[in-house]
């Protein structure tokens, strides 16, 4: 196997390796080169800096080639455990029909849920003008029709959803690091994560079994990765390391940053420490004075990391595992036996000397040089990031590949909606019509067109580095669209007299109430009332529809003498002057005519009472003489129409009663004696023939 140059830019140190693998023994280092950072270049994992740290890079990458007598070309590179980003999320597609679910349709639908989960990591980041490339995904679930389900492919239905997680990395890490060595013409060929690489050389792969916390410790930061059940289930970050140690040295003795790292590496040799301060004093301090100025900062860094385990593994582990440069910080392995509360012996410093499996480079020493070995691992496993570059309708698309990159991904990353993989159909949509639910489909759409190397391409397909991609996207079909005109059944507009003036009766539709042109589009949703033109009831729902107003009946309340009478006016209908009672067909031409029936005051037949008296103790009726109806004083005669709230008078006669008219009606003995002469009374009072009379009058009139 061809040896790799592995390469760790750290924030304090680049260290390179040359490597290669043994089939029966091993690992060997060919050769190692070290060097560290004039000034502060690289803050958090991330290239700040490009000259300085192509400078180092630079000067690691010529000892190697001096060494080795060789060129080096190509390079494996680690980004921070830190940048690595994971966000769940979920995509759907939904139709109005049941369809059979394509490859194409679902490779589309998992991409959707990584662009979903592309906006999500946006939108939750502290700058949103941040780009990413996704460097893997992976289907957690699938569901047809709400029941989960292994694979959508060949099923049918009418919704399908999956869920997707996906890891993304700052395209700032990955650009920054290419940008490094650019300048110093190597090609990145590989790219794993530290704490992935670090493990890679720390913990073999039969002890990833037991639960173990394996604890990077740089100076910037403390990288942690959890193993479990044979492999690394979870990472996580402490932002803070090995330089807040030294900070705190530089502060308390007033050092610069370089005196106080040197003696923070001294500690653990020396019982006396000699140094000058910034001012040029000499000072001279025993090793348990540099522990007292210490204890709080490491304190605080191996809480943070116990805490950050606790949270991911959701338990203490059963040993955990430090390496790099800021695991010899003094203290620390203590503080976290003591804060975890696990035995002492189960926190340990992993170095180089004790992995049996790698060869070569004695001098090469200490937990630093761990991670640039797991590197070096990483890349001869090819385990790491694979990384090339393909082309996506010309423009130049770099792909990391966890698994066999797809031509699907290579668009994803060039910005390719996965909508436009698939040429849908034009949405359909449904509608109401009279209670009765129907669907007008959208126009089928035109597929994308794709090639790979100038050949027909498909989505799945893998690819290789240099690969052109020619895309063109789909067309979708064009979303139904209908107007009333067009799906109005046949009929004929018709001429007709309505109520006295000329009209069009012809088919109407309404919705909710609001009459619709026959050009008017049919929207989703719509509940349409329709109403044809044959007949004379088609007519009348019509016109109710429209809010003229056709009541059923009419009543009228009017007073005759006083009392109140309730008057029913029914509907008539006609149709060229013939009465209609229930429904009837309606041609060109015909007269209709829909009213309230009309009554006069003579359809009452109104009747006036008699007149009452008591005349020599027995009641006489005195009949009306004549009938006269009047209302508000005012005379009304037969003819006149009946009106709501009329007041009408009813009376039987035109002039006063006087006695004499009351006469005839009395019975007088059939002899009178001799001699007697007629005596009258009205309510015992003397009367005379011309005496005026009352209703209810008492009159008495007896010959003596």
């Amino acid at each position: 196997m061809e040896p790799i140059f592995a390469l760790d830019i750290g924030t304090r140190m680049v260290m390179g390796l040359v490597m290669t693998k043994h089939k029966d023994h091993g690992y060997e280092i060919l050769a190692s080169a070290s060097t560290e950072h004039r000034q502060r270049a690289m803050y958090d994992g991330q290239v700040h800096d490009v000259n300085e740290v192509a400078r180092a890079v630079t000067a690691v990458k010529e000892t190697l080639e001096k060494k080795l007598e060789v060129s080096l070309k190509h390079v494996a590179v680690a980004a921070a455990g830190r940048a690595l980003r994971t966000e769940v999320a979920a995509a759907e597609y939904t139709e109005l029909l049941p369809v059979r679910w394509e490859r194409e349709t679902i490779l589309a639908l998992e991409l959707e849920a990584v662009h979903k989960a592309l906006r999500q990591l946006k939108s939750s980041a502290e700058d949103d003008s941040e780009q990413y490339h996704c460097v893997g995904y992976s289907t957690i679930a699938s569901w047809n029709e709400g029941e989960e389900i292994s694979n959508l492919i060949g099923q049918r239905g009418k919704r399908a959803q999956v869920k997707v997680i996906a890891t993304f990395l700052p395209r700032t890490v990955v650009d920054g690091l290419i940008s490094v060595l650019s300048k110093v013409g190597l090609e990145m060929t590989s790219l794993t994560l530290e704490p992935i690489a670090a493990g890679q050389a720390a913990i073999p792969q039969n002890m990833r079994r037991l639960n173990l916390a394996l604890v990077d410790v740089g100076a910037g930061t403390a990288d942690i990765a959890l193993t479990r059940e044979g492999s690394f289930f979870a990472y996580g970050m402490v932002p803070m390391a090995g330089d807040e140690v030294t900070e705190a040295i530089c502060e308390h003795f007033l050092l610069d940053f370089q005196v106080g790292e040197k003696i923070k590496r001294e500690i653990n040799i020396k019982s006396q420490l000699k140094f000058s301060d910034f001012l040029g004093t000499k000072v001279v301090v025993s090793k348990d004075d540099v522990l007292s100025v210490i204890e709080p900062v490491v304190r605080r860094l191996a809480q943070n990391i116990a805490q950050e385990i606790i949270k991911l593994n959701q338990k203490v582990p059963q040993g955990v595992i430090l390496i790099g440069g800021g695991s010899l910080t003094p203290l620390l392995p203590q503080m976290l036996s003591e804060l975890l509360d696990i035995a002492q012996k189960r926190v340990g410093v992993q170095v180089r000397e004790r992995l049996t499996d790698i060869y070569g480079e004695k001098s090469l020493k200490g937990p630093e040089s761990i991670t640039p070995m797991g590197i070096g691992i990483s890349a001869l496993e090819e385990t790491g990031l694979q990384y090339y570059t393909v082309t996506v309708n010309q423009m130049p698309i770099p792909i990391f590949e966890i698994q066999l990159t797809t031509v699907a991904e290579a668009l994803l990353a060039a910005g390719i909606s996965p909508r436009s993989f698939v040429g849908k159909p034009g949405a359909a949509f449904t509608y109401e019509w009279n209670h009765e639910m129907r669907m007008i489909k959208g126009t089928m759409g035109r597929p994308a067109q794709l090639s790979v190397n100038s050949q027909p391409g498909r989505f799945d397909q893998t690819l290789n580095q240099g690969d052109i991609i020619e895309f063109i996207p789909g067309i979708p079909g064009e979303d139904a669209e209908v107007t009333i005109g067009e799906i109005l059944p046949p009929s004929e507009h018709k001429l007709i007299s309505w109520n006295g003036r000329r009209e069009d009766y012809f088919p109407q539709v309404f919705l909710d109430g609001t009459l619709l042109n026959f050009s008017d589009k049919i929207r989703d949703g719509y509940k349409l009332t329709y109403i044809s033109n044959e007949d004379l009831q088609d007519l009348l729902d019509q016109k109710s529809l429209q809010n003229e107003q056709i009541p059923a009946q009419e009543t009228l309340t009017i007073k005759i003498n006083g009392e109140f009478q309730t008057i029913i006016l029914k509907r008539q209908m006609l149709v060229n002057g013939c009465s209609i009672k229930d429904n009837c067909p309606i041609h060109e031409g015909d007269i209709v005519e829909v009213r309230l029936e009309q009554k006069t005051v003579g359809q009452l037949n109104l009747q006036p009472r008699p007149l009452i008296f008591t005349v020599n103790g027995e009641e006489i009726e005195y009949p009306a003489q004549n009938v006269e109806i009047s209302f508000h004083g005012k005379p009304v005669a037969e003819s006149d129409l009946l009106e709501d709230g009329m007041d009408l008078r009813v009376t039987g006669h035109k002039k006063m009663l006087i006695l004499s008219d009351l006469l005839p009606y009395v019975k007088f003995p059939d002899e009178m004696p001799k001699g007697a002469s007629l005596k009258l009374r009205v309510n015992g009072q003397m009367a005379e023939f011309t005496t005026v009379l009352h209703p209810g009058d008492r009159v008495t009139a007896i010959f003596e």
